[in-house]
């Protein structure tokens, strides 16, 4: 009696270990891509975090009166979290004119680059050239 031999469904051992390698490959891919975006997402936390420190800082400095900051810099540390940094303002007045520079150094663990703003104030009144 001849009976045919049944088909078996299924996989192959080279067939599985193809899809995963191919699954594998994409998955290093796909976590690379991952780890890219976090990295990108906290920078771009820390940019506005900084840009909000340095804003806040010029907002302080121009609601003082013109003449009341010394010449000179000062350098003020803050080491709260999310966002350790330090400030540094630079004041220099040279007759009417008062320049105001202020410089946000981040210095958590992933430091990002400082940035500086620098206003140009009018201290008092200048005398007219046309006169009294």
């Amino acid at each position: 009696m001849n009976q045919r031999p049944s088909a078996r469904g299924g996989f192959t051992l080279i067939e599985v270990l193809i899809a995963v390698v191919i699954l594998g490959t994409v998955g290093v891919a796909l976590a690379n891509a991952l780890a890219f975006g976090a990295r990108r997402t906290i920078a771009a936390g820390e940019i506005g975090y900084r840009t909000a420190a340095l804003n806040t800082e010029i907002s302080r400095v121009a609601a003082l009166p013109p003449g009341v900051l010394p010449n000179g810099t000062t350098t003020r540390t803050v080491t709260t979290q999310p966002f350790p940094y330090t400030i540094t303002t630079t004041v220099s007045t040279s007759g009417f004119r008062q320049s105001v520079s202020v410089t946000v150094t981040p210095t958590g663990l992933r430091p990002i680059g400082a940035i500086t703003r620098t206003i140009e104030r009018v201290s008092g009144a200048a005398p007219s050239p046309f006169g009294p």
